[in-house]
C-alpha cells in the first residue's frame, strides 16, 4: 500500500498488518483538515519513507507528534510517544486500499454543521 501528500514531496509505503479506518471526530482533527480526521494505523516499522523531502513534525497541545507536508501542508501522520503504532491519514492513501470504516470516534465533539453516522 502506498500514498502521498497533495504535492509529491512526501511518499510512502505502509507494510502490513493495516488497521481499518477510525474517523476520529475530535477537535484537532476538524482543525488539521476541514472535517473528521481519518486513520488507519501501521506498526512504526510499517511505515517506510521512500520520499522525505517536505516532511515537517511539531507536537500539538496533546503531546502527539503530527507529520504534515511543509509544502503542500497535507496532513500525513500523528504519534504518541510510547505507541507502537503510527496512524497514517486515510485520504492520503493511494487506491485501491480495501479497507473500511471500523469506528467512529469523540462523537461528542462532532461538528454543529456534520451529520454524525449512526
Amino acid at each position: 500500500m502506498t500514498g502521498r501528500c497533495l504535492c509529491g514531496g512526501v511518499h510512502f509505503e505502509l507494510v502490513p498488518p493495516v488497521r481499518d479506518i477510525v474517523v476520529c471526530h475530535c477537535s484537532l482533527c476538524r482543525r488539521s483538515g476541514t472535517f473528521a480526521g481519518a486513520y488507519t494505523a501501521v506498526e512504526r516499522d510499517g511505515l517506510r519513507l521512500s520520499s522525505a523531502e517536505t516532511l515537517a513534525w511539531y507536537v500539538d497541545v496533546n503531546g502527539r507528534n503530527r507529520g504534515f507536508c511543509a509544502r503542500c501542508g497535507s496532513t500525513l501522520f500523528w504519534v504518541s510517544e510510547g505507541d507502537s503504532t503510527i496512524s497514517v491519514s486515510a485520504g492520503a492513501l493511494d487506491r485501491p486500499t480495501g479497507l473500511a470504516v471500523e469506528r467512529h470516534i469523540f462523537m461528542a465533539d462532532v461538528a454543529d454543521w456534520e451529520r454524525a453516522p449512526d
